[in-house]
């Protein structure tokens, strides 16, 4: 019998301790990867490379398009270097800064596993969306159309989220075996998490309260440098100057709940990391092993 329960607290633990005594350490690798990509992120927006420069000509119109795109294949393959980086850490292999470009040496497999499970799951949001849709149109409130789309909203967040539970060891099936390809690697994980899903998800959930802090610091900025702009437009009504003053202060307040938060995540990115990893390799310890080959002896 398959024991169908793996102990959270136990891959906890080794993740915090892996943590400790990895070198480099966990941390400065992952503000390492921080900077490459959510630093990289922002100082694009900044610059302006992702949004629209408002430029006549068609070429600059075209480039914050091609530079979103570029920058999110990029953004792709570092995380699958990160995960490389997690299971190398995990499993008391050599992982150090070199390893979160190792995802470019095979970037072509990660985005094709992207483009598998991107398919699925948009396959799977088919399958409300079409009843959903009946139910919409066929009301004839606008307040009621609009509720309901929100609560069909509200409901799909968590039902993608499960789908995608799905396809959770997928990159590190493709690590441990990439001759296979990334086909086999998504249908693989299918068949593993198969009964597996609430077990990742109270892994997932058990890390909430590290999330809400995030959350809560990234308001805190938010209110600190937007509420004297509210309150001035309260009293004395918007004019143009109040909302420049408003847009300075969302971006200032954005990149101040960055920073407050950069502790926490860089605590949570090796945390998580290494927790998920840790499942994936408790997960494939209880597969059986393949039965022997039967060959025929022809001299018996």
């Amino acid at each position: 019998m398959i024991p169908m329960e793996i102990h959270r607290k136990a891959l906890k633990d080794r993740a915090k301790q892996t943590m400790r005594q990895n070198v480099p350490s966990a941390w400065l690798v992952a503000l390492l990867f921080w900077g490459l990509t959510t630093g990289v992120s922002t100082l694009s927006d900044l610059a302006g490379f992702t949004t629209n420069l408002a430029a006549s000509s068609y070429g600059v119109q075209f480039f914050p398009l091609f530079f979103t795109l570029l920058l999110t294949l990029y953004s792709v393959v570092m995380d699958f270097g990160y995960k490389i980086w997690c299971l190398r850490a995990w499993r008391r292999d050599e992982a150090n800064f070199a390893t979160l470009i190792d995802g470019f040496g095979m970037a072509g497999q990660v985005l094709m596993m992207e483009i598998h499970i991107f398919v699925r799951l948009f396959g799977w949001c088919l399958l409300p969306m079409v009843p959903a849709t009946v139910i919409i149109s066929s009301v004839n409130s606008l307040e009621v159309m609009v509720l309901l789309m929100e609560l069909f909203t509200f409901a799909l967040i968590p039902y993608l989220y499960f789908i995608r539970l799905r396809y959770a060891l997928t990159p590190y099936l493709l690590m441990d075996r990439p001759e296979r390809g990334a086909a086999a690697a998504v249908r693989e994980s299918v068949n593993l998490m198969r009964g597996w899903k609430m077990e990742l998800f109270k892994l997932d959930l058990s890390f909430l309260g590290w999330y809400v802090l995030e959350w809560g610091l990234t308001i805190l900025a938010q209110v600190i440098f937007l509420l004297p702009t509210l309150l001035g437009i309260l009293q004395s009504g918007a004019t143009p100057e109040t909302l420049l003053t408003l847009a300075a202060g969302t971006t200032a307040g954005s990149l101040v709940g960055l920073l407050l938060c950069l502790p926490v995540e860089l605590w949570l990115l090796p945390y998580t990391g290494l927790a998920r990893t840790g499942f994936y390799d408790a997960r494939i310890s209880f597969v059986p092993p393949a039965p022997p080959v039967y060959t025929y002896d022809s001299n018996r």
